[in-house]
């Protein structure tokens, strides 16, 4: 290890066997007095959907007590040889515009440049510094290109076990007082969606102002027959646990039923209820089977005009 400043003061900087950066890193902005254990990591390639990721969350790390963000740019090249200043010089490059924001925002956090494939060095860094969730913008430029609909996004969820909220780059959430957002979760009565809903409660018990929470259960095509009576008794059986939880923990929220195809019945119920934030189980019963690697997770992750967060 080395630590020679190249174009910036560096905490940290490895080689690898040739001689060549590997990785960079180093705190920026206000120093605290400790770290932080709720680490968010936030893969930065200079897209505007990595910078809709990064605001997004900074509103998730600011509702956390001991919130602490984390900025990484991967490389897939580590250089030529010791000489070369690629890892350094793109990184910075490509991180400008989010160094930029946080530094007017008077941020403190860590900023990582590593070299290597970009899905196995985002779940190696979450891994090596005890990362606790991961934003990552929907559709990125260089290494990171097409985070969702390609195989970088849907290799790190489907592999990290960790929360994974995905965002687009036309997505303003982050703009707006975080308790002004609904939040939408599909829930089947699976284990998974109960994790799915426990993981948001313990998000929202850091909010001073609780959004409210939009509880959806989506019955299989033909469950209207009974009429909407029947289908809402349904609907509360299903949810039982759930409902049971929300109060518990004195959490304000809806409960919607609906009848058909999974994933355009989220979709209708994110622009119906005005929800700003999906949450969802990787696995599910029934019509809401295979969230993660699915068809239902793809189709709403690829057309929600909101931040989908997927959590096993």
């Amino acid at each position: 290890m080395d630590m020679k400043p190249g174009f910036m003061e560096w905490d940290a900087i490895d080689r690898d066997a040739f001689g060549r950066l590997a990785r960079m890193s180093a705190w920026l902005g206000p120093a605290r007095a400790r770290p932080r254990p709720y680490r968010f990591l936030v893969p930065v390639d200079g897209s505007a959907a990595s910078l809709r990721a990064l605001h997004v969350a900074l509103q998730m790390s600011g509702q956390h007590p001991d919130g602490e963000l984390h900025v990484l740019n991967v490389q897939v090249h580590a250089g030529n040889d010791r000489l070369d200043d690629i890892l350094e010089r793109q990184g910075l490059r490509e991180t400008a515009a989010a160094r930029g924001a946080l530094d007017k925002l008077g941020e403190g956090y860590r900023l990582h440049l590593t070299a290597g494939a970009p899905a196995e060095a985002i779940r190696a860094y979450a891994r090596d510094a005890g990362i606790a969730e991961i934003v990552m913008g929907s559709h990125g430029a260089g290494p990171l290109e097409r985070l969702v609909v390609g195989s970088v996004a849907m290799d790190v969820a489907e592999k990290s076990a960790l929360p994974v909220t995905l965002v687009k780059a036309d997505c303003r959430v982050g703009e707006f007082p975080a308790h002004w957002v609904d939040w939408l979760v599909p829930f089947d009565g699976s284990d998974n969606a109960l994790r799915a809903l426990d993981y948001l409660v313990g998000h929202l018990a850091h909010f001073a102002e609780k959004p409210r929470l939009q509880l959806l259960n989506v019955r299989p095509d033909g469950a209207e027959r009974g009429g909407p009576d029947p289908l809402r008794v349904d609907g509360e059986a299903a949810c039982d646990v759930a409902i049971t939880l929300l109060d518990a923990e004195q959490v304000p929220f809806s409960l919607r039923v609906a009848v058909g195809d999974a994933a355009t019945r989220i979709l209708e119920a994110v622009a119906q209820y005005g929800c700003g934030h999906v949450v969802m189980g990787s696995r599910g019963l029934g019509p809401l089977g295979g969230f993660a690697l699915g068809s239902v997770s793809q189709a709403v992750a690829r057309r929600a005009a909101v931040p989908v967060t997927l959590v096993k």
